[in-house]
């Protein structure tokens, strides 16, 4: 079934699972409201970054990203219009949010072509019957059409949505950049990848996504024209720098956890961040690395903006001596260190499977759901995890 999949680029052969799932009806419908609401605390982050001097010296951004946030004339505007929260967890009174991905569609826009697949295979029928309802991810082209109403209600011309620019740094991927091309393709549109740090050609463009990690902060010295003209309004993205900056950062999670920020939301959204966010703090600045290395076995140490699971230590998973060194080394200082949750698990005749949930939220609304399933303890696709579906017991375009 997978074949049409990897003929797409979409997977790499034998990473789609023969696993289906339902959510809960029940339990669905409250984690999406807790989802939702920690969102907005991310929001609320990003809102209250530019005036709260507490959370330039906590989030640490590097100068030359920092100095681009505070450009931005409209924080209170900002919005994180996608991100994709990534939890593990068995249920709902264990499951975590461990990190958001304001920036990375490619793994929900595979989700989507999975649920397609399976659609469209003899289980369709058993779905059919059930009366599971198509999520918004399962539309072919959901992110060309979310890209191009942005830009539409910002001004962007029709013309000027012929051709849209997908930015990228030195860090990229081909089979996201590929879906991505395929669902502009199918609007009659054109996506062109382009260097951050290439001006000329990015002056044709005034619609653009921003495809980077920012990893190597050097990387942004030369891209000043680039982030002007984003800043400015000239070049239209739904995730500029100074609300990408700042949401990238995992370091957002030890705010929203630690008590020291916690006049920044509302009782209500407490109850959301107690129930959804695992124990996080900042080391050297809300755990030292003596107490950090005490709980070796419960705690997890992360880059600020790592990925595609690269600079995420487990303590369960390290010796003793190793986490020690890790924890002492100055150039990790200042890296999240967050409780370790146990992922879910399945037991197939294969073995035990290991499995997250992956949550893609749009524009304020959950679009959908996925899962990948393996044997470690970091669940990311970059490490060979299959994709399983996972579909929504609600209408989510409408409920």
């Amino acid at each position: 079934m997978g074949a049409r999949l990897v003929a797409e680029g979409a997977l790499k052969p034998g990473a789609l699972l023969p696993a289906v799932s339902v959510l809960d009806r029940g339990a669905e419908r409250m984690l999406r409201r807790r989802v939702l609401t920690v969102v907005a605390c991310l929001e609320r982050v990003i809102e209250c970054y530019p005036e709260v001097r507490r959370l330039w010296d906590f989030l640490d951004i590097p100068p030359v990203l920092h100095r681009w946030i505070l450009r931005h004339e409209h924080p209170k505007r900002l919005r994180v219009d996608f991100c994709r929260l990534d939890l593990l967890g068995a249920g709902l009174d264990s499951v975590r949010v461990l990190e958001f991905n304001p920036s990375s569609p490619g793994g929900v826009l595979v989700a989507g072509a999975v649920n397609r697949e399976w659609r469209r295979s003899p289980v369709g029928a058993v779905l059919a019957d059930w009366g599971v309802p198509a999520t918004p991810v399962e539309r072919p082209a959901w992110f060309a059409d979310w890209l191009l109403a942005h830009g539409r209600e910002r001004g962007v011309s029709d013309a000027d949505t012929q051709r849209i620019a997908l930015v990228w740094g030195r860090w990229r991927t081909r089979f996201e950049t590929d879906m991505m091309r395929a669902q502009f393709a199918a609007r009659g549109r054109t996506l062109t990848a382009v260097d951050a740090d290439d001006d000329a050609a990015l002056s044709g463009f005034a619609l653009a996504f921003l495809k980077y990690i920012p990893d190597d902060a050097a990387e942004v010295e030369r891209w000043d024209t680039l982030c002007a003209r984003l800043t400015a309004g000239d070049l239209v993205a739904p995730n500029p720098p100074a609300e990408r900056w700042v949401a990238e950062n995992k370091l957002c999670l030890a705010v929203l956890s630690d008590p020291r920020f916690r006049h920044l939301f509302t009782p209500e959204q407490h109850r959301a961040l107690d129930a959804l966010v695992p124990w996080s703090r900042k080391l050297g600045d809300g755990v030292s690395p003596a107490e950090a290395i005490a709980g070796r076995v419960e705690l997890v140490l992360k880059a600020p903006y790592g990925y595609r699971g690269q600079a995420v230590h487990l303590g369960a998973d390290t010796d003793a001596d190793t986490w020690a060194g890790l924890l002492r080394d100055p150039a990790r200082r200042g890296w999240l260190v967050q409780e370790r949750v146990v992922p879910g698990r399945v037991d197939t005749h294969e073995g035990r499977y290991l499995r997250d949930l992956k949550v893609p939220i749009l524009r304020g609304r959950v679009i959908g759901y996925a899962s990948r399933m393996g044997r470690n303890h970091i669940l990311n696709g970059a490490r060979g995890n299959g994709m399983a579906a996972v579909f929504a017991p609600h209408d989510l375009e409408g409920d």
